[in-house]
C-alpha cells in the first residue's frame, strides 16, 4: 500500500484484508512490524525466509523476517521484524555501487529474488538494473550494477537464466542475460570485491564511455553537462590525474614503486531530449561510482574503459 506506507495481507480462505506492517508514518524506521515506517513500498519478492521490499521513496531495499522471539511461529504481525539492506532515508539517493552501507539507489519500484540469494533491483529513476548481494555471516553485503540505459524499469521476472525487465518509459519488455554467478547458488557468497585489473606502469588512459540514449544529446546551455572525479587508495598510487574535471577521458600517471591499489572514479553526464521544437526539454542525469582494484604488471593494459551508458567501441 504505497499511499498509506504500509504492508497489507489478503487471506483468500477467510476473505479478510488486514495491516501486516507499518504505522502510516512516512520514513525509514526498522523494528517490529507494527512499529516500522515505510515510504511508498512498491515491489515485493518472496524467498523461503524473507520478503524483500522495494521501499521506493526512501530509495531502499528492505526485508521482512520472522523475529528471533517468534521461533515457535505465529500468524500475527507482532512475530515479524523489518530490516533495511540498502538505503538510509527519504533524502538520500543517487547511483553508487559498493558496500551496502554507502550504496545509493534512486526510487526503485521492483525487486526480484535471484537463485543465488542476491536480489535484482529495478532502480527506476537511475534507469538501471542493480543487484544487492547479502554479506556472509551477517555482513552488510554489496551493491553492483547489472545494466544501464533502461528507461524507468519498474519490475523484472526471471525466465530461465535471463531476466525480463519492464521498461515503463519505453513501453516494452527487455530481456537481459544474467551474469553466470547470479544463477549459480554456490558461488557469489565468496566474491567480496571486483577482481584486480592488470595495468601497465606509467601512463593509463581512463575513458568513461557515455553515449546519450536515442533521442537525447548532451546539453551545455546551463554549463558543463559532464563531470569526472578521480582519486586512489593509497593516494600515492596516482602521480598525476587525481581531482575533478569535466572531460570524461583523462590521462593518469601511476607512480613508481606502488604496485597495487584502488582507483576511485565518479562520473556524471546529463543528457536532454533532442527536440528543437521543445523549448523546455526533459533532462536525465546518468551517474555512477566505481572502485577499480588495479595491479601493476609488465603485461598490463594502458587503457581503462568504464561504461556509464552505451557500448565501448
Amino acid at each position: 500500500m504505497a499511499g498509506v506506507h504500509q504492508l497489507w495481507t489478503y487471506d483468500p480462505d477467510t476473505g479478510t484484508v488486514e495491516v501486516a506492517a507499518g504505522t502510516t508514518n512516512e520514513g525509514l524506521v526498522d523494528g517490529p512490524a507494527a512499529e516500522a515506517w515505510f515510504a511508498q513500498p512498491s515491489g515485493l519478492a518472496a524467498t523461503e525466509d524473507r520478503l524483500w521490499i522495494a521501499d521506493s521513496e526512501t530509495s531502499a531495499v528492505r526485508w521482512v523476517e520472522r523475529s528471533a522471539e517468534d521461533a515457535g511461529g505465529t500468524d500475527s504481525a507482532g512475530g515479524f521484524v523489518i530490516r533495511t539492506a540498502v538505503g538510509t532515508g527519504l533524502f538520500d539517493f543517487g547511483h553508487r555501487d559498493g558496500q551496502a552501507e554507502q550504496a545509493l539507489l534512486q526510487h526503485p519500484l521492483g525487486v526480484t529474488a535471484l537463485p543465488d540469494g542476491s536480489v535484482a533491483v529495478s532502480d527506476t529513476y537511475n534507469h538501471a538494473l542493480r543487484r544487492y548481494t547479502p554479506g556472509s555471516e551477517g555482513g552488510a553485503g554489496e551493491v553492483s550494477t547489472l545494466a544501464t540505459d533502461l528507461r524507468e524499469p519498474s519490475d523484472a521476472v526471471l525466465v530461465g537464466e535471463d531476466i525480463v525487465v519492464v521498461e515503463s518509459a519505453r513501453h516494452r519488455l527487455t530481456r537481459l542475460r544474467l551474469p553466470e554467478e547470479a544463477v549459480r547458488v554456490e558461488s557469489v557468497a565468496h566474491r567480496t570485491r571486483r577482481a584486480a585489473t592488470e595495468v601497465a606502469q606509467g601512463r593509463l588512459r581512463l575513458d568513461v564511455v557515455f553515449q546519450a540514449p536515442a533521442g537525447q544529446k548532451l546539453d551545455e546551455r546551463y554549463g558543463p553537462s559532464t563531470r569526472l572525479i578521480v582519486s586512489s587508495s593509497p593516494p600515492e598510487l596516482l602521480a598525476e590525474g587525481a581531482g575533478t574535471g569535466t572531460d570524461l577521458s583523462r590521462e593518469l600517471v601511476l607512480a613508481d614503486g606502488v604496485t597495487e591499489g584502488v582507483l576511485h572514479v565518479s562520473a556524471m553526464a546529463a543528457s536532454c531530449d533532442d527536440d528543437p521544437d521543445n523549448e523546455y526539454p526533459a533532462c536525465h542525469v546518468h551517474q555512477q561510482d566505481w572502485g577499480v582494484p588495479v595491479q601493476v604488471t609488465d603485461a598490463g593494459t594502458s587503457r581503462l574503459p568504464l561504461v556509464l551508458a552505451g557500448m565501448d567501441a
